[in-house]
């Protein structure tokens, strides 16, 4: 019996060896799995956090960059203003001259652009100011120049703010101060933008 006695025990000791080195693998396999599966979370929550940063990094940017570009709108809009009144003043000076001046700057103007012999059309604003003495004189200087005087006044009066228009055969100058405005206003913005601003636009 002893020799079955020792072999039995021999076996349980094997077995229970091999139990331990059962258990210890299933408890190291399970603390390993334990570190896996903390190793991934750890670096899903770092991408996770990492993307929360980009994220967060980009809905920044653009919101920067929005305000900026609000900003600078707002700063053209203003600009844009300035300009508009700075425009708005000068046509105005002119219309409220006295009478005069105002009448020197027409003749002038009607001078430079003049062939000699169309239609002159006077705002009925400027009713009181420009009439048929100016065109006289006007003429007069014309034929002293040695080109036609022949401008005629027309008994129409147009609907604009100062300035006139010249029409002969079918042709049309319009030297209306609000015309003048708009068709050199490109070129105005941009010397009036260096006085007001130091910039060229």
């Amino acid at each position: 019996m002893r020799g079955i006695d020792r072999i039995s025990e021999r076996i349980l000791e094997e077995a229970r060896a091999e139990a331990n080195r059962i258990v210890e693998e299933a408890q190291e396999k399970a603390r390993s799995l334990k570190a896996e599966r903390a190793e991934r979370e750890k670096k899903n929550s770092e991408v996770i956090e990492k993307k929360n940063i980009e994220e967060a990094d980009e809905r920044k940017r653009r919101m920067l960059a929005s305000a900026g570009m609000e900003m600078r709108k707002e700063i053209l809009f203003h600009k844009q203003e300035m300009i508009d009144l700075v425009m708005e003043k000068a046509k105005q000076e002119i219309l409220d001259m006295p009478r005069d001046e105002y009448r020197q700057i027409i003749y002038r103007m009607l001078l430079d652009t003049a062939q000699g012999d169309e239609e002159v059309y006077f705002s009925s604003a400027d009713e009181e100011r420009l009439d048929q003495s100016l065109i006289d004189q006007v003429n007069a200087e014309l034929s002293g120049m040695g080109r036609k005087g022949a401008l005629k006044l027309s008994p129409d009066r147009g609907d604009f703010e100062g300035g006139f228009i010249l029409k002969a055969g079918g042709m049309e100058i319009n030297n209306a101060f609000g015309s003048i405005i708009r068709m050199n206003r490109e070129r105005m913005e941009s010397r009036i933008a260096g006085i007001l601003f130091g910039e060229e636009g």
